[in-house]
């Protein structure tokens, strides 16, 4: 059933082009070497014209693990991923428990409130869908790669340092918020 699942959502986010051009990760013709070769020929320019580039490399730790189910449920709603396609991964989220084991004793089994189930063929397209609005603050170029990402900007004055603190800060903000 997954496979028939993640067939069903693929088509969905390529016939209606969903997933940002930045994200470069798990896609058909996109890879980290476009990643790289994308970002590379930006500052290439920029030191063409003798001008200098800031770039900030970013990796978000336990990415797969901190998604919350909540907001995962409710990108899936925005981008129209409704139905029988949406309940059958909220099933597949929700009815998931964890238990901790320690020299023989175990703890009472716990609902897993956040993260995609990784190992599975449809966690990376979850992933990709949760983390799929996190550009829409940020007014430098950004350039993904999963859960691994780079932004950079053209530093023509002070107003562009500010402008890039700004992009962490509102990076920030969309990781620790819960988005």
């Amino acid at each position: 059933m997954e496979h028939i699942i993640l067939s069903h959502v693929s088509k969905h986010l390529a016939y209606h082009d969903i997933l940002i051009n930045e994200q470069h990760g798990f896609r058909k013709l996109f890879s980290c070497e476009t990643q790289l070769i994308t970002a590379i020929n930006d500052w290439a320019k920029s030191i063409n014209q003798k001008k200098q580039t800031d770039v900030i490399l970013l990796d978000f730790s336990k990415a797969f693990d901190s998604v919350p189910h909540l907001r995962l449920m409710s990108q899936l709603d925005h981008y129209g991923i409704r139905g029988l396609s949406a309940n059958w991964i909220k099933a597949f989220l929700y009815n998931r428990s964890q238990v901790v084991s320690v020299n023989g004793s175990h703890s009472h089994p716990q609902p897993v409130i956040s993260g995609v189930p990784q190992g599975t063929i449809l966690a990376l397209v979850l992933f990709l869908l949760y983390i799929n609005d996190i550009s829409e603050n940020i007014k430098s170029q950004i350039r993904l790669f999963a859960d691994d990402g780079i932004i950079y900007r053209e530093i023509n004055n002070d107003q562009d340092h500010v402008t890039l603190q700004e992009d962490l800060d509102n990076l920030n903000n969309w990781v620790t918020s819960g988005n």
